[in-house]
């Protein structure tokens, strides 16, 4: 039998033995009256249907030292994985930030320029004698740039609020 088939069987049986123990534990009785045959293959049985569950970006610390068992410096190798992972998630997360708020101060000078000259040229109309074209031209020039904002700014709160994590209760 090789080193690693008796590793296996050695790590099995350590883990019937700790199952066996923690049944036991909650109830000293529960293995009254069968033979030890049938109580190896129950426990066989609820060691194969059991499994651990691990919630995170890292395997727990024993999956991860079995890691080191078998592949050289695996713990160590999958650390530095999690952390390039890490250092490129928050490149991309400023590149993005960077790159909506350029486009956000970009918006906001087209919008302003774009006021500055629907009031511009309702001034002229007005000072031309074109009352009635000046005056719907500025109120539907300032109508759009303070429906822009308003909207911009709901857009942006909501993004904000999609993005703020979540309290469990």
């Amino acid at each position: 039998m090789s080193d690693e088939v008796q590793k296996q069987d050695d790590s099995e049986n350590g883990n019937l033995a700790k199952v066996e123990r923690k049944l036991t534990e909650i109830d000293p009785k529960i293995f009254e009256g069968i033979p030890k045959q049938k109580k190896q293959q129950i426990i066989r049985s609820l060691v194969l249907t059991m499994h651990k569950t691990h919630i995170g970006p890292l395997p727990d610390p024993q999956t991860l030292s079995e890691y080191s068992l078998i592949i050289p410096n695996g713990a160590e190798r999958i650390m530095q994985m999690a952390e390039k992972q890490l250092d490129h998630r928050i490149k991309m997360e400023n590149k993005v930030i960077g790159g909506q708020m350029l486009q956000s101060n970009i918006g906001q000078i087209l919008a302003f320029l774009i006021g500055i000259a629907a009031l511009s040229a309702s001034t002229y109309c007005i000072i031309t004698g074109h009352e009635w074209s000046g005056s719907i031209l500025g109120i539907g020039g300032l109508t759009g740039l303070v429906t822009a904002f308003i909207k911009g700014r709901s857009q942006q709160d909501k993004s904000l609020e999609e993005k703020r994590p979540r309290l469990k209760r």
